[in-house]
């Protein structure tokens, strides 16, 4: 057979059958209905639930390992009545601001406390449930601290001045008073230290003392002279006055 002839029957093959037919194009599938309130048709709307008032987080009170400050306190004043738990660095007790006048000598002078050593003295806020005076003690000798802590009602904020007992609540009690309100009956000399002598009823760390706004920006007070403040925002209507890439000149 020759090329022809082979060219021709494939020809003839060709001619004779019938071509298959082309696969249909694939068709897009049907977007999926939506479901109904009975798993049918449309979802159902989102129930929007009202806001969970936010709740105050109480600490959870840990007592403090056996063998530490708050049982040598114990033993030097058994009659004391005190609730002591574990700080994030040193043992907390609180104690009755009646208590203060007396326990506070045997904390400095018992051998087996030795807390020569007052670090701070501060005021807390607690609102509507009064002060607290804080007192964080120290032994350099024993290596042990303490945070002592005396609630005082929102109506009598008085205790009794422990000036005696270490010279530097001298001073702490003065910015105590000064910026709380707190009375320390027994003080040598309770007169303003951080405010003016004549600004008795003002005091700026309580939570309800009223904060003052911001009436007027740097840049207003220093005018012309803003180029020299430094970096200047970008868009600043202030950016003008000075150099490019925020007031420093190229």
């Amino acid at each position: 057979m020759t090329e022809q002839d082979k060219g021709d029957g494939s020809s003839s093959q060709d001619a004779g059958e019938t071509p298959p037919a082309a696969a249909p194009e694939a068709s897009a599938a049907p977007p999926p209905e939506p479901m109904g309130a009975a798993g049918e048709g449309a979802s159902a709307p989102k129930v929007e639930r009202p806001a969970k008032a936010a709740e105050a987080k109480v600490a959870e009170k840990v007592p403090p390992p056996p063998g530490s400050i708050a049982d040598l306190i114990r033993e030097a004043l058994p009659d004391l009545a005190f609730e002591a738990y574990q700080g994030i660095s040193e043992v907390i007790v609180e104690v009755s601001p009646a208590d203060v006048p007396s326990m506070m000598p045997v904390l400095r002078d018992d051998p087996r406390l030795d807390l020569k050593l007052l670090r701070c003295l501060s005021g807390v806020d607690h609102e509507a449930e009064g002060m607290e005076v804080v007192y964080h003690l120290m032994s350099l000798e024993k290596n042990h601290e303490v945070a002592i802590k005396a609630k005082l009602p929102s109506e009598a904020l008085h205790i009794a001045s422990v000036s005696s007992v270490w010279n530097a609540a001298n001073w702490h009690e003065r910015e105590a008073r000064d910026m709380f309100g707190i009375v320390f009956d027994g003080h040598p000399h309770l007169v303003p230290l951080l405010l003016p002598e004549d600004m008795t009823d003002h005091f700026p760390l309580r939570k309800d003392n009223p904060l003052a706004e911001i009436e007027e920006w740097q840049g207003e007070l220093l005018g012309e002279d803003v180029g020299q403040a430094g970096h200047i925002p970008s868009g600043s209507k202030y950016a003008a006055l000075g150099g490019a890439e925020g007031g420093e000149d190229e």
